[in-house]
């Protein structure tokens, strides 16, 4: 389970490196995640959720930078306020009981909000259209990672460019194939196929990592990590307002690093910036509920057979509490990640052949110590920032595509494109009409399609 969190943890960061502009990047996501991993296994109500970075969060915290930009306010400072108020709506949320709505939920929201959560993991690694972020990117000559080699007559883009291509892809298809090893004749027996599928992306990570550094006469983008545990942000001066090396390419060195704790009252002259970022927290909120609260009407589902219970409205108390940390701290807002929750839970469930669950091991520890073993690696930073961005682009791209496998909504989008005689035996496909199925598709496609936008 710890090799199944870190590499998400590292990725998340390097794309919120890339979207934020340095701001938050790895340093900051690991240490988010162990800490908030650790207080939510110590004092969380359903410890078989797992906290992380998800993509619909990743994706709003990219919007506030262009935001904040656009209002002339720090970055860090507008996160902050803008935290602040999630939690407030939060504690507010578990007050008036907020949460009996999701039960309200049915497999039609889950399965649009989940295809969400998919595609926004597929785009970013393969290519967005509203930040430079994403494989597609390397072969653009004006993309940031190409300007220190701008001087070097040997250096070039289209070359990293397909190389990046072939490392961010190559990942992914590497971990597929041995994740599924699992269900193959291979090796001597059952446990030494699911061990070599438990440590598939971390497999794949090492084996690509090796390769940058066999063919490391074309440069590729390395992970943006200080040697040290300290803020990823370096800045050029004491204002810390630009980042070293990029906005300053002539000054020889670094003022520093940012300071941890984010000064509130940084807000460039606009005292109404605490009351307006009420506005984008709204947005925010909604977000963060939703995908608490989808992940634990997933966790929970009467099929898992837990005993525990639920406790939706204490665990949102947790979260905002941990949002408003993380946002004093300039750390990125963690909430249930569902496809690891969900691992969590398979890992100590007791299945029968056909997969079923016969129990779940509800335990604390399993989440304490993955998350304190998270906690250990922000010292092998300098390991960790040997693997390259095109790496993590591929992990990203199979963190979404893993998680389509199990999303109904996306097995009916590809049987629009079927011949009806050839469709899957289910019970969708037996019990309903065809016409009325494709039109119940199509109606979740255009709803994705709005949530998207």
């Amino acid at each position: 389970l710890f090799f199944a969190a870190i590499p998400p943890a590292i990725t998340f960061g390097a794309v919120y490196s890339k979207v934020t502009h340095n701001y938050i990047g790895a340093v900051e996501m690991i240490a988010a995640t162990a800490w908030c991993g650790i207080f939510y296994s110590l004092f969380g109500g359903m410890p078989i959720m797992i906290n992380g970075g998800t993509g619909p969060v990743l994706a709003f915290s990219g919007v506030l930078y262009k935001l904040s930009n656009s209002l002339n306010v720090p970055f860090l400072v507008f996160n902050a306020w803008v935290g602040l108020w999630v939690a407030c709506y939060m504690i507010i949320a578990a007050f008036v009981d907020l949460n009996r709505y999701i039960n309200y939920a049915t497999r039609f929201t889950d399965e649009i909000f989940a295809l969400l959560i998919s595609m926004i993991f597929i785009i970013d690694a393969l290519g967005s259209p509203f930040q430079p972020v994403g494989l597609y990117y390397y072969f653009e000559k004006s993309h940031a990672s190409h300007d220190i080699y701008e001087d070097d007559p040997d250096y070039s883009y289209l070359a990293t460019g397909f190389f990046s291509l072939i490392l961010g892809i190559g990942t992914t298809s590497v971990a597929f194939f041995l994740r599924g090893l699992k269900f193959s004749p291979f090796f001597c027996n059952q446990m030494v196929r699911t061990s070599i599928a438990d440590f598939a992306v971390t497999a794949a990570i090492l084996v690509f990592t090796v390769l940058d550094k066999v063919f490391s006469e074309v440069e590729t983008e390395s992970l943006n990590v200080p040697d040290t545990f300290s803020p990823s942000f370096n800045c050029c001066t004491a204002a810390c307002d630009t980042y070293f090396p990029d906005d300053c390419v002539d000054q020889a060195n670094a003022y520093g690093r940012r300071p941890w704790v984010i000064d509130l009252m940084d807000l460039n002259g606009k005292v109404w910036v605490p009351i307006i970022a009420a506005l984008p927290a709204i947005l925010a909120f909604i977000l963060v509920f939703l995908d608490d609260g989808i992940t634990w009407h997933l966790i929970n589902h009467p099929s898992h057979k837990l005993k525990h219970g639920e406790a939706c409205n204490y665990d949102t108390i947790i979260i905002g509490f941990m949002i408003g940390v993380n946002s004093i701290f300039g750390l990125p807002w963690l909430v249930a990640a569902t496809v690891r929750s969900l691992n969590h839970l398979h890992a100590l469930g007791n299945k029968t052949p056909q997969g079923k669950f016969i129990s779940v091991q509800e335990t604390r520890l399993t989440s304490l110590l993955v998350h304190t073993l998270v906690f250990a690696s922000i010292f092998a930073l300098h390991v960790i920032k040997l693997i390259p961005v095109p790496v993590l682009y591929g992990v990203f791209l199979y963190m979404g595509l893993v998680s389509l496998g199990t999303n109904q909504l996306y097995h009916r989008i590809t049987m629009l494109f079927m011949e009806p005689s050839q469709y899957p035996t289910e019970p969708y496909t037996q019990f309903m009409n065809n016409n009325k199925m494709r039109l119940y598709t199509v109606i979740q496609l255009l709803l994705f399609a709005v949530l998207y936008v």
